[in-house]
């Protein structure tokens, strides 16, 4: 539990938390939408040695390095945000809040090509239509 750890001592991101009401009303106009949740977000982003020693996990089985930002951890969403953000930056119709990403089109072939065009921001990274894959080192 990080808030009796590492929290109490880090200082809390200048980053604006986006009011959900200021995004909808600079969203594109749509007729159809499509929603996209990031699975464990922000342990995309890689944190430094000095930061994964301190969110090391404990258990009866040892410890383990987060070599990767860890929910619970406060400054987590201010990290993220901006990253996402960025990442996302001019993608028309496509508005990014956190894990979610929201996009709109005015007709699903438009749609499609918005989804393609957040998915290809991960370019080499994104797998569609594979007969197998590898997630967590395993190969399904």
């Amino acid at each position: 539990d990080y808030k009796v750890s590492i929290n109490k001592y880090l200082h809390t991101s200048a980053y604006p938390v986006p009011v959900i009401q200021h995004l909808l009303h600079s969203f594109e106009p749509g007729t159809i939408f499509a929603k996209l949740d990031i699975s464990q977000a922000y342990q995309q982003l890689p944190v430094d040695n000095t930061a994964a020693d301190l969110q090391s996990i404990v258990t009866h089985r040892g410890a383990f390095r987060c070599r990767h930002l860890q929910f619970g951890v406060s400054v987590a969403p201010g990290l993220f945000q901006p990253f996402i953000e960025r990442l996302l930056q001019g993608l028309p119709g496509v508005i990014p809040y956190f894990d979610d990403i929201l996009i709109s089109a005015s007709d699903k072939p438009q749609l499609l090509q918005r989804v393609r065009g957040v998915l290809d921001c991960q370019k080499g990274r994104t797998e569609i239509r594979k007969r197998q894959v590898h997630y967590c080192h395993i190969s399904s």
